[in-house]
């Protein structure tokens, strides 16, 4: 074992998945911009944000308490404390700096500058306040992230605009059109709004983008038959999990899924759905496969079986930026993804079968990548096929899980089509190259049923 991994190792916090950098140099750059930026009338969403704060002592508090807590934390890191590789973590000194930040962010699309990628810069900014048992707490509070909610929406829509996409590809050469971020996402492999610049009219219409041959690029694996069990997203295998129990705890070395935590909402609307199908009881002792996306991924999912639609799918409300595995100096957020599934924003939809039982879909946010979007054709009770448009993350989306029934006398064995067995917990990725042990492309067999006595 070299002494990367065993630093690794021992600092799970920094397992990674590609969204921010790990180049000091990149992410000191992006936080000297977004502090130098001018101060400007906070838009609307980070007005209503800063009358929460004033107006609640207990928030007020909290922030404050993070924001001087955040000092602390940026000398020890400087030091190396529990940080091997010196990552610079921002210095947010105040309210005002917090809420400036995101209301600079809200402005600006992703960026890919000298080579380095800045994908979630939301949560880069706020990487600083997490750690600190104040920035927990704030985190964790519904109120706190039905407002972030808000701050969301207004960045996807600015995301939409064409003006997301005029300084990303509006260049031959720089941002998403350097050599270095074209052979990252494949730029030759996909359908493009225009065949000259700027070959997509908004950062959305790059993120979603289509193949230019999906049957070429994508095949479906034994389309017609379900006993050959596909991926429904491009993604590295994170883990997978069987006879999964309807209630665990959550434990930092040993993190467990828990059915009746990924199969609920605050929404009672959406909790009288889950009762009323009795989800809990059909997925409990089945099986979990949850994979994860880095930004250069393909962000649309497929239906993974043939069958038919359950009831019209929705979004569960969650958190944004609370997690498990802290500090997250890094900022992929990649080790909570068991807690994640649990608690944050993440979509619903089951599809029943005739053969193998039901199976349930979770396209799930992480940090600011939340907006989850079903396609118009995903109704109660429609029937559908291995290879339909499922739905996609428009700039939303960092894992996707899979849950399948139990069926009796049947094993759900993982193996992919050259017949190689994928391990319950792959390697997982070192730096920002964001590839694990083992990848899956949409559409490829990722296992199959087996019957047993």
């Amino acid at each position: 074992m070299n002494k990367k991994q065993e630093l690794l190792n021992g600092c799970p916090h920094e397992v990674q998945s590609g969204w921010l950098t790990r180049s000091s140099k990149a992410l000191v750059a992006f936080h000297e911009k977004i502090h130098n930026a001018e101060r400007t009338e906070y838009a609307p969403s980070v007005q209503k944000l800063a009358d929460f704060i004033e107006g609640n002592p207990v928030i007020k508090h909290l922030i404050e308490d993070a924001c001087n807590k955040n000092k602390n934390l940026v000398i020890a890191c400087e030091n190396g404390q529990d940080n091997p590789d010196h990552i610079m973590i921002p210095r947010i000194k105040d309210t005002e700096t917090f809420l400036h930040g995101f209301n600079t962010i809200l402005k600006q699309a992703p960026q890919f500058v000298d080579n380095e990628l800045v994908g979630l810069p939301f949560s880069a900014w706020v990487v600083g306040l997490d750690p600190t048992l104040s920035g927990v707490a704030l985190f964790s509070l519904p109120m706190f992230n039905d407002i972030m909610r808000d701050i969301l929406h207004e960045w996807f829509l600015f995301l939409e605009h064409p003006e997301s996409g005029k300084e990303l590809f509006g260049k031959e050469g720089e941002q998403w059109l350097s050599d270095k971020a074209k052979a990252q996402y494949q730029f030759d492999d996909w359908a493009k709004d225009s065949e000259s610049l700027p070959y997509w009219q908004s950062w959305n219409s790059f993120f979603t983008r289509q193949f230019k041959d999906r049957t070429k690029q994508r095949p479906i694996a034994d389309p017609g038959s379900n006993e050959t069990v596909i991926s429904p997203n491009d993604g590295s295998v994170f883990r997978w999990q069987d006879n999964v129990v309807e209630t665990d705890v959550f434990w930092f070395k040993d993190m467990r899924y828990s059915i009746s935590d990924i199969l609920s909402s605050s929404v009672k609307e959406q909790q009288d759905l889950i009762d009323q199908y009795d989800l809990i009881n059909i997925f409990k002792e089945g099986t979990i496969f949850q994979t994860y996306l880095n930004p250069y991924n393909f962000h649309r999912w497929w239906v993974p079986v043939n069958g038919e639609v359950l009831f019209d799918p929705f979004v569960i409300p969650g958190y944004y930026f609370n997690k498990v595995v802290i500090p997250d100096f890094s900022g992929a957020t990649t080790a909570s993804l068991p807690y994640s599934i649990q608690v944050n924003a993440r979509g619903l939809i089951v599809f029943k079968t005739e053969d193998y039982g039901y199976v349930c879909c979770l396209p799930l946010g992480m940090g600011e990548v939340s907006t989850i979007t079903f396609d118009d054709n995903m109704k109660k009770g429609v029937v559908v096929n291995k290879g339909d448009e499922m739905g996609a993350f428009n700039y939303g989306g960092s894992s996707f899980v899979i849950i399948y029934q139990k069926i009796p006398n049947k094993k759900l064995v993982f193996i992919d089509a050259e017949g190689n067995l994928i391990p319950k917990e792959p390697i997982l990725p070192e730096g920002s190259a964001s590839v694990g042990g083992i990848t899956t492309n949409i559409g490829a067999q990722i296992g199959r049923w087996i019957d047993v006595t």
